[in-house]
């Protein structure tokens, strides 16, 4: 009798490690997926801001005004508005703009328009660029004209 409780514990403690092994494996395999999804998310926010970057820096008002146009078509053909940018001709000191900052009033194609009608394709202008702090994404063009 003795000898079955035993083996009775035994059998219970193998269980209980096996089980333990188990939950193990499972935290450490979603640790993994949550890693994986974490470069996914770099790399896309890598593309979404690439459509932009290459017009950084001093621009004629005609690369100034194709930049424009670049986001007010993205405005358009997004369907979730954290991922509209807004243009803007000041505040180009400003590198840290979150989603929840931004104006919708700035997003729509009339704002953005009015900002491309402004400019002068002869004209010199500074372009920036506003990131979210927690996804890295654009989203703010700063549009300002050089005296």
């Amino acid at each position: 009798m003795e000898n079955a409780s035993k083996a009775l514990i035994i059998a219970g403690a193998i269980l209980l490690a096996i089980a333990i092994i188990g939950v193990g494996m499972a935290v450490f395999n979603n640790a993994q997926d949550s890693v994986a999804g974490a470069d996914t998310t770099s790399e896309e926010v890598t593309a979404f801001n690439s459509k932009f970057d290459s017009y950084e820096g001093l621009v004629r008002g005609s690369r100034a005004k194709t930049l424009i146009n670049a986001v007010k078509q993205h405005n358009l053909t997004t369907t979730d508005d954290s991922e509209k940018v807004q243009v803007l001709t000041d505040g180009a000191d400003n590198i840290e703009v979150d989603v929840q900052d931004v104006s919708e009033d700035n997003v729509t194609t009339q704002a953005v328009q009015t900002v491309a009608d402004g400019i002068q394709s002869g004209a010199t202008y500074e372009v920036s660029f506003g990131y979210d702090s927690s996804s890295g994404r654009i989203t703010t063009v700063y549009v300002v004209e050089q005296e």
